[in-house]
């Protein structure tokens, strides 16, 4: 009798492909993820899957930490983040990621949820961020 083979499958990321979308989006509105729009207006990622790592202290030590959120949008020295999210029932705000929005909220920051194309141009026009126009809903 054989033992069973042991086989890694990659785990299923549901907000990977919402990501992407709604980061070629920011592309059309704003600028390419680290240029600085004629508006003044500068966006990236931050990619922090497994922030733990293969040696937890180390990461932990740089101050990476639970809970950041998924986009950076830096406009008139005024720091904007927006989480993604799936419509999941299960995607809701992580209790890392509600402490780490209720610390940038403190510390001035704004912070935004999106989950479709529509909720995140809702969060760059509430918070004045000029975009192209380009995308129609």
């Amino acid at each position: 009798m054989t033992a069973a083979r042991f086989r890694l499958t990659a785990p299923v990321v549901k907000e990977h492909p919402l990501q992407e979308q709604l980061c070629r989006i920011l592309r059309l509105e704003i600028a390419p993820a680290g240029k600085v729009s004629r508006h003044g207006v500068v966006w990236y990622s931050i990619d922090h899957a497994n922030y733990a790592g293969e040696i937890p202290g180390v990461r932990i030590g740089r101050g990476i930490i639970a809970g950041i959120l998924d986009t950076f949008i830096l406009y008139r020295g005024r720091a904007h983040f927006l989480e993604i999210k799936t419509e999941d029932a299960d995607a809701a705000l992580s209790e890392h990621q509600r402490s780490v929005g209720t610390a940038l909220l403190v510390g001035g920051g704004l912070v935004g949820v999106a989950r479709d194309a529509a909720e995140l141009l809702g969060c760059l026009d509430t918070w004045g961020i000029p975009r192209a126009r380009r995308v129609q809903l």
